[in-house]
């Protein structure tokens, strides 16, 4: 008789669960990567242009350059903190979600360790059924040569 787990289907759906949480953190795990991406892009733009607006002061650039940088300063900073407050949401998010996954492959492995053991404890019952069986087979054997030698030859 084959082992057959009666909660295999509870197990299966487990295992289910837990790839999705697991792909849910991966998707909030990429999307905070892109964010900080756009957040050290942001950062290398505004500096290269900083360094453009006072190079051009120093050769004497007009009021109007230096009022269209404090204008750029102001949207940069804007940006920048939406970019930021992004980060931090997603930073919150993925603590979230990692405590999530980690009840969900927990719920996985305990369904996984019963069926080691179930199936741990089959084993060990079919190897005493063989042994059983075995035994029974030799004694039985023992006993069939024990009444030929006592039966009288012809």
């Amino acid at each position: 008789m084959a082992f057959l787990f009666p909660l295999e289907s509870v197990r299966r759906l487990r295992r289910s669960l837990e790839k999705q949480e697991e792909q849910r953190l991966l998707a909030i795990a990429a999307n905070l990567v892109k964010a900080r991406a756009a957040l050290e892009r942001l950062d290398a733009e505004r500096g290269e242009a900083r360094r453009m607006a006072l190079r051009a002061m120093e050769s004497g650039a007009s009021g109007a350059l230096l009022n269209f940088e404090l204008v750029c300063e102001a949207a940069y900073s804007a940006a920048r903190q939406k970019i930021v407050q992004q980060i931090v949401d997603l930073e919150r998010l993925r603590h979230a979600q990692i405590g999530i996954y980690r009840r969900a492959r927990q719920q996985r492995e305990i369904l996984d360790n019963l069926r080691e053991q179930r199936l741990a404890e089959y084993t060990l019952e079919a190897a005493r059924r063989e042994q059983q069986r075995m035994d029974e087979l030799f004694l039985a054997c023992r006993a069939t040569a024990a009444l030929q030698q006592d039966l009288p030859t012809r």
